[in-house]
């Protein structure tokens, strides 16, 4: 990621890699991290809620102001089985995915949404298109597998939808566990 500082852009330091091994295992963790986010897309397309609530750590949040912090696979499950439904057909669409590397096992990613969805009582509920963008903290367990510990939804507008400005004032790094 990106910083500025003193009029000028820098690179943010990741946690450090010294020999070629480490170097490789750090682009596979860069893939795995955007799998997620590719696995999050897929499940919400297909109204997966359990699939969608697989990718968080036991005890992980999901951020929104709109919806609530709920905590942990079941309650983030219970929140995607309510929201689901009424949906008739959607497409997610990520970009500009950047990681920053706290630790070997931790890293927080940015990147920016864009989604639409019909519903079934169209046209009753118009469509809804919403851009914004996620920040995500996630976490390599001990299985080897990297979760999502902290997952914020951040709008910058929606049209049928009403969300708005949640980008506005957002602290830099991303702290997707902050409520702002």
């Amino acid at each position: 990621m990106k910083y500025v500082s003193d009029g000028k852009i820098c690179t943010m330091k990741d946690a450090p890699v010294h020999t070629l091994e480490e170097r490789i295992q750090r682009m596979e963790d860069t893939e795995a991290i955007k799998g997620i986010m590719y696995h999050y897309t897929r499940c919400t397309d297909n109204l997966d809620a359990e699939g969608i609530a697989a990718m968080f750590t036991e005890n992980g949040t999901f951020c929104s102001p709109a919806l609530g912090n709920p905590t942990g696979r079941k309650a983030i499950a219970e929140l995607y089985a309510k929201l689901l439904p009424g949906t008739k057909s959607s497409t997610h669409l990520i970009a500009n995915q950047q990681i920053w590397f706290q630790t070997n096992d931790r890293a927080i990613m940015h990147c920016y949404l864009h989604a639409w969805q019909t519903f079934e009582s169209y046209p009753a509920k118009p469509d809804c298109f919403s851009y914004g963008r996620y920040e995500v903290e996630a976490v390599r367990e001990e299985d080897g597998e990297w979760r999502v510990q902290n997952f914020k939804i951040v709008f910058a507008g929606q049209l049928g939808g009403g969300k708005c400005c949640d980008h506005f004032a957002r602290p830099w790094p991303p702290k997707p566990d902050e409520e702002s």
